[in-house]
């Protein structure tokens, strides 16, 4: 089994520090994966089908994996997914993702990426009930599962708790 982590816009390598330790500890015998690199906007196209080009091809490998993403790594996990003729996705976890949020050019690199309004995956969406950053009411996608919690946006990069609690339901 792998899971493939997919972070958002301007994540640096420290903010994912307390998801790598928690990872391999909940699951020792899985491959982690972070596409963690190139930091990236939402507005750089360029980067951002770059880094959707490095995930199909890891996951057209057809191994089982878990896609694990937050904020706008959720439109780029769901663009990946999409395009990943071969995946073998088990399950797709989004946190604070805008699946259906328009602002701030969000629209625009959705259309640019083609991403799909929802894949053909187990999906299960969080959003944050103090989030000013990705508002939860835009979280959910159709075929999701969907759940709120008392959480800000950075909150399910850095917060241990809410780290514990993404991983039960992974």
């Amino acid at each position: 089994m792998r899971i493939l982590f997919v972070p958002g816009i301007k994540t640096w390598q420290w903010y994912l520090s307390g998801w790598k330790k928690d990872l391999l500890r909940n699951f020792p015998n899985a491959e982690i994966v972070f596409l963690n690199k190139p930091i990236y906007l939402h507005t750089q196209k360029k980067k951002c089908d770059q880094i959707v080009e490095n995930g199909v091809k890891i996951l057209n490998d057809r191994k089982p994996t878990i896609v694990l993403s937050h904020s706008y790594g959720g439109l780029l996990a769901k663009t990946m997914i999409g395009r990943a003729k071969n995946a073998k996705v088990t399950k797709l976890v989004t946190m604070a993702s805008p699946h259906t949020m328009n602002s701030f050019g969000v629209d625009s690199t959705r259309k640019f990426l083609k991403t799909p309004e929802f894949v053909e995956v187990l999906t299960q969406t969080i959003g944050g009930f103090l989030d000013p950053v990705v508002p939860y009411k835009y979280t959910q996608t159709k075929n999701s599962k969907h759940q709120n919690i008392w959480c800000e946006h950075m909150g399910f990069l850095l917060a241990p708790w809410i780290r514990k609690k993404i991983i039960e339901l992974i």
